[in-house]
């Protein structure tokens, strides 16, 4: 191997190349804004404090945010598995919250309170990725195709 002639699609050697350094920056993105995210909302449950919970949902919706932008800066979309993932985690999150309200005796009002907001901030997230990249008419005619199924 010739080490004065570039290897990577960069210019570099050895380099990762377009999907790598999209995988890192994904990674990346969500080890941060995730992990802060995660952590936040939990303590925001456990001590019933509105400002961590609301905190750490805010959190996971700038690392949606940034996972579009990462996403838009490599000409990319949300792969399969990351739509997957993301939809089972929501899912999950979403029941676990509601089944919390339902058997807990105590759960405070307060926790309900972060678990509405956050939840809807989430969603809301979720609709307007949907607008911003298909479009209003995009976005009802994919919506139209699923129901018509």
């Amino acid at each position: 191997m010739n080490r004065d002639e570039p290897q990577g699609p960069h210019g570099g050697h050895d380099g990762l190349g377009e999907l790598g350094e999209r995988r890192l920056a994904v990674m990346t993105n969500w080890a941060f804004f995730g992990s802060f995210g995660l952590c936040f909302t939990l303590s925001g449950f456990s001590a019933a404090d509105l400002l961590a919970g609301l905190f750490g949902f805010a959190l996971l919706a700038a690392a949606f945010g940034a996972h579009v932008i990462i996403n838009h800066l490599f000409g990319t979309r949300f792969s399969k598995g990351e739509v997957a993932l993301g939809f089972i985690a929501f899912i999950v999150s979403v029941l676990g919250f509601v089944l919390s309200w339902l058997v807990l005796p105590h759960f405070e009002t307060v926790n309900i309170a972060i678990g509405l907001a956050g939840f809807s901030l989430l969603f809301a997230c979720f609709l307007f990725y949907l607008v911003a990249h298909h479009g209003v008419r995009g976005s009802i005619d994919m919506l139209d195709r699923v129901r018509k199924r």
